[in-house]
C-alpha cells in the first residue's frame, strides 16, 4: 500500500465531487451517536458526531477531536497541539467505520470485526490550530468489497478515507476490515489455542519488568507507557509490551485479545524512544506523522510480546537514519511465541516537518 501522494488529488475521485461537499456541508457536530453503534462503553471515548451516506459505497462522517483527553491529549511533545494525533485519527476513521458497517452494508452488531490492516499519513498543512474549541473532523469515505459475500453477508470491506480539519486537507487513512459471525469467530479463537481465550477484564495489570518512564516514550501518564524493559543499541530498540487492561481509553470493553489500537500506540511509543536514541530529537518535539499496520495473527492477552524497532533508512548512530524532509523511518515487529504477529512501518517528524515522504518496510 503506497502512501505516497497525500493531497486531495490522490483520493478517489468520487470523494471529492460536489456530491461530497453537499453532504459533508449537512454534518452536525452537536451531539455524539448511539455508543453501542461504534461498540464503545465510555461517553469519553465516543468522537463520531454524524455520518450520512452519499452513494452506495460512500459516505462523509464528522467527529469531535477533544482539547482535553485522558488519554489522546496526554502528550509531552507537539502532538494534539501543533499536529494533530494521527493514532486520534484512526480511531476516529474506525468508529466511522464500525457505524458504516453496521447502518450501511448490513453488517450483523453481534458480527465480530477483525483487523487486518490499516494506515494514516498527515498531509504537509496537517500542523493548523483549529482555534478554542474541539477541532472539528470531517472524513470524506470511499467503500470497496475485496471479499465478496457469504450467505448474503459482507465478508470484509476496505476503506479510504479524505481528513479535513478547519477546512484544511490533513491527510488520508485506509483500513481493511474482515466480518465474521460470532460462533464463526469463537471456534477460530477457540481452536486456535486449545480453548476459550481469557478476556481482559479478569487479565490483571502487568506488574513484572521495568517500564520506561513516560517522557521516553513522549506520555505525560504511566497508564499510557506501553514499553518495559527497553534496550536501545545503534541499530535497534527492543522492548516488551505492558497490556494496559486498566487503561479505559484502550480497553474500553473486555477484549479477548491485544487490540490492534494497543499494539499501534506501543509502535509509536518505541519508535518515538529509538528515534531519540538515534539523534533524530526528543519525544518531545517529535510527532508520527505516518504509519502503515499489517496483522497477521491474534496478539494474545495471556502470553509475552516483543518488540523489536529497527532503522528502515541508512546504517549508524547519530541521524544517520533520517532524510533531507527530516524524517525518521522506523521499522516495528511484533513477536509472540517466536511468530511476528504485526508489523508497522512508522514515520516520525520533528515539529517543523509534518509532510511524510512515503512508509517502507515489511509487510506482515
Amino acid at each position: 500500500m503506497a502512501l505516497a501522494d497525500t493531497s486531495e488529488a490522490g483520493m478517489p475521485s468520487a470523494a471529492t465531487g460536489p456530491e461530497f461537499q453537499e453532504a459533508a456541508a449537512a454534518l452536525g457536530f452537536s451531539r455524539t451517536v448511539e455508543r453501542e453503534l461504534i461498540h464503545r462503553r465510555n461517553l469519553t471515548e465516543v468522537f463520531l458526531t454524524d455520518i450520512r451516506p452519499v452513494e452506495r459505497r460512500s459516505f462523509v462522517a464528522a467527529a469531535l477531536l477533544p482539547l482535553v483527553h485522558a488519554h489522546y491529549t496526554s502528550h509531552t511533545g507537539p502532538t494534539g497541539r501543533r499536529v494533530p494525533d494521527a493514532v486520534l485519527l484512526l480511531e476516529c476513521c474506525r468508529q466511522a467505520e464500525t457505524f458504516a458497517a453496521h447502518a450501511f452494508f448490513d453488517v450483523a452488531m453481534d458480527a465480530a470485526f477483525i483487523l487486518r490492516n490499516w494506515s494514516v499519513v498527515l498531509s504537509p498543512d496537517a500542523a493548523v490550530p483549529w482555534g478554542p474549541g474541539p477541532g472539528e473532523l470531517l472524513m470524506s469515505a470511499v467503500v470497496r468489497d475485496p471479499g465478496g459475500q457469504t450467505g448474503g453477508s459482507v465478508r470484509s470491506l476496505e476503506f479510504e478515507f479524505g481528513l479535513r480539519l478547519s477546512g484544511v486537507h490533513i491527510g488520508q487513512a485506509r483500513m481493511e476490515v474482515g466480518y465474521v459471525a460470532p460462533r464463526t469467530y469463537a471456534a477460530i479463537r477457540s481452536r486456535r489455542r486449545g480453548g476459550p481465550p481469557p478476556t481482559s477484564d479478569k487479565q490483571p495489570p502487568v506488574v513484572t519488568g521495568r517500564p520506561v518512564d513516560p517522557a521516553r516514550a513522549g506520555r505525560i501518564n504511566a497508564t499510557d507507557t506501553l514499553l518495559l524493559d527497553a534496550v536501545t543499541d545503534p541499530d535497534s530498540v527492543t522492548a516488551a509490551l505492558r497490556v494496559p487492561v486498566e487503561n479505559p481509553s484502550l480497553f474500553d470493553h473486555p477484549q479477548d485479545h491485544v487490540p490492534g489500537m494497543v499494539l499501534l500506540e506501543a509502535a509509536r511509543q518505541i519508535a518515538a524512544l529509538a528515534t531519540d536514541a538515534w539523534g533524530g530529537g526528543a519525544p518531545r518535539t517529535t510527532a508520527l506523522v505516518a504509519v502503515e499496520s499489517s496483522f497477521s495473527s491474534y496478539a494474545e492477552l495471556d502470553r509475552p510480546v516483543a518488540m523489536a524497532a529497527t532503522p528502515t533508512d541508512g546504517a549508524g548512530p547519530s541521524g544517520a537514519h533520517t532524510d533531507t524532509a527530516g524524517h525518521r523511518r522506523v521499522a516495528v515487529a511484533f513477536h509472540q511465541d517466536g511468530s511476528v504477529i504485526a508489523r508497522m512501518s512508522v514515520v516520525m517528524a520533528a515539529v517543523g516537518h509534518v509532510a511524510p515522504s512515503p512508509v517502507t518496510g515489511p509487510r506482515g
